[in-house]
């Protein structure tokens, strides 16, 4: 899953630390101390991917690439017959094992130029890869021609004639549910030859577009300047050390990482405007080319998800944003500040908890933190988590990409990409991104090809899960009253970056969408005002704006994943919800969550969710979120209550 950064707090204090191993012992890991200015080369290999269960190396990718370049024109024998059961099925049979390929080189080449991000080679891999891919698509473009104008009946016909048609159900289904967006075969060619994303062609709307590519370059090449840490040494910023100086307990560090980056984007705006309006208007332009009213509208189609998701999330947050300026004027009091600006909003309400917690740890914990999802759960994450799986590039490298993400190609494990530094972040950040990691080994276990990869509105949920469970599992195992403030403090956090800070986000996208449906045209400026209109209403009046913060949307690579964000704040509520109905319920509720994760795409992305207890075409879920994250507020202002001085 497409995940370039995680965007989610939570802790652990050193008295949870010490906690019984949920399977064998870790395995001894040789001694490192993570440094983003280490050449890659320097970090032991315990730590870093092992790509050999995609390619061993970059020839056997180039022998790959070059056989799959060969297989392609075989597609071809089947233009024109696919009204014939027997031939489509062998079509379908060629075209999915073929998209498979082209799926493993695509995720070699996206892992390893995300580790070596100016290396040329790398680029190359990349390029290559996804022009091969864009070829599969554009050949492959007579299947949903040929399909569409099939009479349905025709096609329940062919699917109970021919058995080996049964896997590609849910596919001819979501395929024909869209029938009415057809063009004609010239222009479908040219569509696709532009590389339009508004088909249910898998990981078609994960190829980047060249405007993305573009942010990423501006962003990997972005001149940050030196900044001194909270030692008075002079480092270098990175966007991989970006969130951790943001988090500095020096407010000197933390102001001078924050204005350095947007500094930095200030001197580059015009140039970063330009890569995002162009990707809102190829957004909106494949959308009106296939005759919807909104971007908003045919991207969410594509997922089979209503708007009424996206429009009762905003409205449910909006109608709670007093609960997010009780936050923030609480923050203003505890922190004794002024005024609570973008960096004071990363920080510990409560200081002196905050741990290191290294690697071993971590991997101790997670399984039992998480052990509520079932012994089938935890021994796939304990062997995902021990560096002999080859599925973890662990720590912060020289031209490493920033963040957290994981990716998966069916059939070998996934794979996970962190910039680990013994923070208690840190390990929370892997709980989420181990949430995807098993959401696709679930998922490609129990379906087939076809119907493994789920879609954008179950993307964030088993992350943001996983992250519940362990907010939990710490809070249950202290009743120390600063223990007990710092873990609910970070439980707010989770809700304020994943939900409040998402759905602006979401906001913000919706927003400049609209803007170019109408016909304004989309600036620097303008791009700007937009966000800090947002800023003002989302903070309130004890959030003090600083002069480069509505350049913030310039650095959010999600905002080119065509309305994607949404996701991570519908996942978190879902996530509460789901973790709340496993701690109540137990096994009943665990295999129905299972069953959710297991679905992949086989059924329709809401009734999957359904199975599993939400719904979220009522805004229930995110109400109870609202409701959580005003339970926990209560329970904070009472802890740091001036009478009680600081914990």
């Amino acid at each position: 899953m497409k995940t370039i950064f995680r965007l989610t707090v939570l802790a652990v204090t050193a008295a949870l630390l010490c906690v019984p191993a949920f399977a064998a012992t870790p395995t001894a890991l040789p001694a490192y101390t993570p440094d983003a200015n280490t050449p890659r080369a320097a970090v032991p290999s315990a730590y870093t991917w092992n790509l050999s269960p995609l390619f061993a190396s970059d020839q056997a990718f180039e022998q790959a690439l070059t056989k799959l370049q060969a297989d392609v024109p075989a597609l071809a024998q089947f233009q024109g017959k696919l009204a014939d059961p027997v031939a489509l099925s062998d079509c379908l049979d060629l075209y999915f094992h073929l998209h498979r390929d082209a799926n493993a080189l695509t995720l070699y080449a996206n892992l390893r130029q995300s580790t070596a991000q100016s290396d040329d080679t790398a680029s190359a891999l990349g390029q290559r890869s996804l022009a091969e891919m864009a070829r599969l698509m554009q050949t492959a473009a007579f299947i949903r021609r040929e399909l569409l104008v099939l009479p349905a009946k025709a096609v329940e016909a062919a699917v109970a004639r021919e058995p080996r048609l049964v896997p590609y159900r849910a596919y001819l289904d979501d395929l024909r549910r869209r029938s009415a967006r057809v063009l004609s075969a010239d222009a479908e060619r040219a569509l696709g030859l532009l590389g339009d994303n508004l088909w249910a062609e898998i990981d078609l709307n994960e190829l980047p577009s060249a405007h993305e590519d573009t942010h990423g370059a501006l962003l990997t090449d972005l001149p940050l300047p030196k900044i001194k840490d909270a030692a008075g040494q002079e480092v270098q910023l990175t966007l991989s050390n970006y969130g951790r100086f943001r988090a500095s307990p020096d407010r000197a560090v933390r102001r001078a990482a924050v204005t350095g980056l947007f500094g930095t984007l200030r001197q580059y705006q015009h140039a970063l405007a330009g890569t995002l309006a162009g990707q809102i208007k190829l957004d909106v332009a494949y959308a009106r080319a296939r005759g919807y009213d909104t971007a908003l509208a045919a991207y969410l189609d594509k997922d089979n998800v209503s708007p009424i998701v996206y429009d009762n999330l905003v409205r449910t947050v909006n109608a709670h944003l007093p609960l997010l300026h009780r936050y923030v004027a609480l923050r203003k009091r505890v922190l004794g500040l002024d005024g609570v600006h973008l960096y004071d909003l990363y920080i510990p309400l409560v200081a002196g908890v905050e741990k290191e917690v290294p690697f071993a740890e971590a991997q101790r914990i997670l399984p039992e933190a998480l052990k509520p999802l079932g012994a089938e759960y935890g021994r796939r994450l304990a062997e995902g988590l021990d560096p002999r799986s080859g599925w973890l590039d662990l720590y912060p490298h020289k031209d490493k990409a920033s963040g957290a993400f994981s990716s998966s190609v069916y059939g070998p494990h996934p794979w996970v990409l962190m910039n680990y530094q013994d923070s208690l972040d840190d390990m929370s950040t892997l709980a989420h991104e181990y949430g995807h990691a098993l959401h696709s080994d679930l998922a490609m276990t129990a379906q087939s090809y076809p119907n493994y990869r789920y879609t954008t509105l179950l993307a964030e949920i088993a992350s943001t899960c996983n992250e519940t469970l362990l907010s939990d599992y710490l809070l249950a195992r202290t009743d120390d009253p600063a223990e007990q403030a710092y873990l609910l403090v970070e439980r707010l956090e989770t809700i304020r970056q994943t939900i409040f800070r998402q759905t602006m986000f979401a906001e913000f996208e919706r927003l400049v969408h609209t803007l170019h449906e109408q016909g304004t045209p989309l600036t620097a400026a303008r791009l700007e005002e937009a966000y800090l209109d947002l800023l003002h209403r989302y903070y309130g009046p004890d959030f003090t704006i600083d002069a480069n913060d509505g350049l913030e949307w310039a650095y959010i690579p999600h905002l080119f994943y065509k309305y994607y964000v949404y996701a991570y704040a519908t996942g978190l509520s879902s996530g509460i919800a789901i973790a709340d109905r496993v701690r109540e319920q137990g096994e009943p509720a665990v295999q129905a969550y299972l069953g959710m994760l297991k679905g992949g795409c086989s059924q329709p992305p809401l009734e999957l969710l359904k199975g599993a207890g939400v719904d979220l075409a009522t805004p229930a879920p995110v109400e109870a979120a609202m409701k959580s994250f005003e339970r926990t507020l209560d329970e904070v202002e009472k802890l740091l209550a001036p009478s009680r001085g600081k914990p």
